[in-house]
């Protein structure tokens, strides 16, 4: 079983600089405990002539994916505070995904759930993926995260949520995603790791595409639980890219014709070069 070292750093909730606990994202206890993964630097992905045939070959890690993000006395507040909620939740939504094996729309009930608790560690989740600067410029996160009680997630924050097997998990800080059809920009930050993909956007007012909001999980009481029923869609997650769920197929095709696209240019530059 491996080892996580502790860290000197800025914990992501208390802001305090100090020895900081290796926090698993999603919780051990959400399917993460074992978790064998590698590790490739985003600049390669994006460096790759065809990184779903080829993709870099990176370092394999086990233990389960997580961060040097929190101090020990966060890092148990969060797990005593929040995390049983958010097992319960990822256990609804594995056994969904055990029972559907194609991508689309679906919908069920999951019961006993805790909103408030559930959305307030997705939120904890961003903050351990972030930089150390992430705290620094959204301290109302950690506001909102520190008291319990609290419902108070500024309105600039939104939370979209997909389910997904996450053929290749997604762990995304902030970033802008550029969409050239509709020619607008999404600044946000994803995590995908079965049966969940999170989505948290930052000044943004449109929708997402298959996307399903539950940003009003916020305005649920601490003590309350209850049952839900989700219409929520299940995506693959083929590349490591923002918002990107195009099937196997369809990243395939557009890569080739990318090539195609590019092998016509060179022949153009060529031809006008020997002119």
């Amino acid at each position: 079983m491996a080892r996580h070292k502790m860290e000197f750093g800025i914990c992501r909730l208390c802001g305090k600089k100090t020895s900081l606990s290796y926090e698993h994202v999603p919780p051990k206890v959400a399917f993460n405990k074992n978790t064998k993964f590698v590790s490739v630097d985003f600049e390669e992905y994006i460096g790759a002539e065809n990184a779903l045939k080829n993709p870099p070959k990176g370092k394999t890690k086990q233990g389960g994916i997580g961060y040097n993000s929190f101090c020990v006395n966060c890092n148990s507040f969060l797990g005593s505070k929040y995390v049983p909620a958010y097992k319960n939740w990822a256990i609804g939504g594995m056994q969904l995904l055990n029972k559907k094996e194609e991508y689309g729309l679906h919908g069920y009930t999951i019961k006993e759930i805790e909103p408030l608790k559930v959305i307030k560690h997705i939120v904890s989740m961003f903050l351990a993926i972030n930089r150390d600067w992430f705290l620094e410029s959204f301290p109302e996160l950690a506001s909102f995260l520190n008291s319990p009680e609290s419902n108070e997630l500024p309105d600039k924050f939104r939370i979209f949520m997909y389910l997904t097997r996450a053929e290749r998990f997604r762990y995304m800080h902030y970033s802008a995603h550029g969409n050239f059809k509709t020619g607008t920009t999404t600044v946000c930050s994803e995590i995908a790791f079965p049966p969940y993909g999170y989505v948290m956007t930052f000044d943004y007012k449109g929708k997402i595409s298959y996307l399903n909001e539950i940003t009003d999980f916020k305005n649920f009481d601490h003590n309350l639980k209850t049952s839900l029923n989700m219409v929520t869609y299940q995506l693959p997650t083929y590349m490591p890219f923002p918002l990107d769920y195009r099937s196997e197929n369809k990243i395939e095709s557009d890569i080739d014709n990318s090539l195609r696209q590019l092998e016509i240019l060179k022949k153009k530059h060529d031809i006008k070069k020997n002119d």
